[in-house]
């Protein structure tokens, strides 16, 4: 019985070995553009949304392991899909104030970034004035509608 076990256990450890070498793309994005506002904006964002929601990924060792790469690599698709940084330029003025809306609920409301990526990402984490300052960028795009 205790041959079977260890067998098993070897058998699963060459599995896991064995998929370290399937590579999973990661979602490529189009453009490398970066939105255009104040710097002190765009700090915030990158630091704390581009991994997500821009063409801009900063991918981390973990990225490359089996299964966390499917994981991450499905996570960063749908974040893209609901927003990407790197097309906010080419949004229209009405599409930008429907977005801003958004994200700053969700800011307001602790969803984003979410709990699971600051785990890995402690300085992610948005502190009061850059709730504050985020607030201020994105009510701009209100007044143009």
């Amino acid at each position: 019985m205790k041959k079977i076990w260890i067998r098993l256990g070897i058998g699963l450890g060459v599995i896991f070995l064995a998929l370290q070498f399937i590579p999973v793309l990661p979602p490529l994005g189009m453009n490398a553009n970066e939105i255009k506002t104040e710097e002190r904006v765009k700090k915030i964002l990158r630091r704390s949304c581009y991994d997500c929601h821009s063409d801009l990924v900063q991918w981390p060792w973990y990225s490359k392991v089996f299964p966390v790469s499917l994981y991450i690599a499905h996570h960063i698709e749908e974040g893209r899909e609901e927003l990407n940084f790197s097309e906010w330029e080419a949004l229209t003025a009405a599409k930008k104030a429907d977005k801003a809306e958004e994200i700053l609920e969700e800011i307001e409301e602790g969803e984003m970034p979410p709990k699971d990526y600051i785990l890995l990402h402690s300085d992610a984490k948005l502190d009061k004035e850059e709730i504050e300052i985020l607030r201020d960028w994105l009510q701009t795009f209100a007044e143009k509608e």
